[in-house]
């Protein structure tokens, strides 16, 4: 059962002009921990409306999410139809669109997903982030420097625990007796972010579609009570970038991750324990295609010199360089330079820029509802920057991207959570 009348309400509610804002209070996917943690004990909060679950089978011993890195609810409409996995989520169970957080990144939503935290808590806002603790700027997730080094061998003070605020979600479910486990990537299963943002939790990679659907049966298979499983696909996400949605390579690997769930856990799962089982799809955020040409290289504007004059300074008293990613940058600007600053970025791109001073962020609880953290002060920018249709790029190679997503584009924002019990999907 689709709910595309929450689309509607969406739209006409959240949407101004070409931005669709986060709907923190109900259809948002920060409030998809809570919710799905919550069916399976009474101290978790059912966030998420009622109306999510309707006509779903929620007295269940076993929730697995599925993230589908970038799999947006445009990619879902386009997609489900010729899909047998997607159609009988579809048809079998309740499809409902959520908007994403700000910004509608990995890193963040990732962040919030372990969590439970929106951004404005948890403090980790974008792909290039500021770590104290290694005292440079870093690209979060993979743990690495900017030169693309791992992290430890340049900079050996850095903890991955300084990323972000809060604590994992696992450790009060494991306390609840709740089994947690994460499944995700081998690549990164126990990289230093992983590790602290699943503590409590344990974690197991995988190299192939067949082995994540094998991991998630496997899993299913050996429980003895309450478990929960989140399993990570970041591949989609991975291809968008490079050649974009609408590619036959897109449509291929998203065909190959269904047909895989198919075969080794619908099909080879003992139906007692797909009786007992919730299955819920989701996403992170969508994607926006970007004409790599018109991608926008901020450091070769003529204003740039003036513009990179106004930012706040180092501790070598050198120019802070933005953060964020290039759908949400991060200016960090003296205060008494903020409009200048301002005029300057909006002369510079036009029509199609918005901007945020911090303080207007915070009041539209762009990026939550909650108290900010002390982290979350340190890192956001005192003027953030997002273009309707382009990347705003100051490092070498991001302009060349072809997919992404950070900004606030209905396109970006809206993901899909699809929920059934699994034995309502088998045949």
């Amino acid at each position: 059962m689709s709910r595309q009348g929450v689309e509607r309400r969406l739209r006409e509610e959240r949407l101004e002009g070409a931005y669709l804002f986060p709907a923190y209070d109900d259809y948002c996917f920060a409030n998809v921990p809570e919710t799905t943690f919550s069916l399976l004990d009474e101290s978790f909060d059912r966030l998420l409306p009622d109306s999510v679950l309707d006509e779903v089978a929620t007295d269940v011993e076993h929730v697995v999410l599925l993230l589908l890195d970038g799999f947006g609810y445009e990619c879902w409409n386009r997609a489900w139809r010729d899909d047998d996995l997607l159609s009988r989520l579809a048809d079998r169970g309740t499809v409902t669109p959520l908007t994403s957080i700000y910004p509608s990144e990995t890193a963040a939503a990732i962040t919030t997903l372990h969590t439970g935290l929106e951004p404005v808590e948890h403090g980790l806002l974008g792909w290039y982030q500021y770590l104290e603790s290694a005292g440079r700027d870093v690209v979060t997730l993979p743990f690495l420097a900017l030169s693309g080094e791992p992290l430890g061998e340049v900079a050996p003070n850095a903890d991955a625990r300084d990323l972000f605020a809060g604590e994992s979600l696992y450790e009060r479910a494991t306390a609840a007796g709740i089994d947690v486990q994460v499944i995700q990537p081998a690549a990164y299963a126990d990289s230093g972010y992983t590790q602290a943002v699943t503590a409590g939790a344990e974690r197991t990679g995988y190299e192939t579609a067949a082995d994540l659907a094998l991991a998630i049966r496997r899993t299913l298979e050996d429980a003895s009570g309450p478990t929960y499983v989140n399993a990570y696909a970041p591949t989609l996400d991975e291809i968008a970038h490079v050649e974009g949605t609408t590619t036959e390579r897109y449509r291929a690997n998203l065909a190959s991750i269904t047909a895989c769930l198919r075969r080794e856990l619908l099909e080879r799962l003992d139906p007692a324990v797909a009786e007992r089982t919730l299955f819920v799809l989701t996403a992170d955020h969508g994607i926006v295609d970007t004409v790599p040409a018109e991608n926008v290289d901020v450091t070769a504007w003529d204003d740039w010199p003036t513009l990179r004059e106004t930012f706040r300074r180092d501790d070598d008293g050198e120019p802070r360089r933005p953060t964020g990613s290039p759908r949400n940058v991060h200016l960090h600007v003296r205060p008494d330079r903020l409009e200048e600053a301002r005029t300057i970025v909006e002369s510079a791109v036009g029509d199609d820029v918005r901007t945020f001073t911090r303080s207007e962020a915070l009041e539209r609880g762009l990026f939550g509802t909650g108290n900010p953290s002390e982290l979350f002060e340190r890192r956001c920018g005192d003027l953030i920057v997002i273009h309707r249709t382009r990347g705003l790029c100051w490092r070498s190679g991001d302009s060349e991207l072809v997919g992404m997503h950070g900004e606030l584009t209905p396109e970006e924002m809206l993901v899909p959570l699809a929920a059934v019990r699994l034995d309502d999907l088998a045949d």
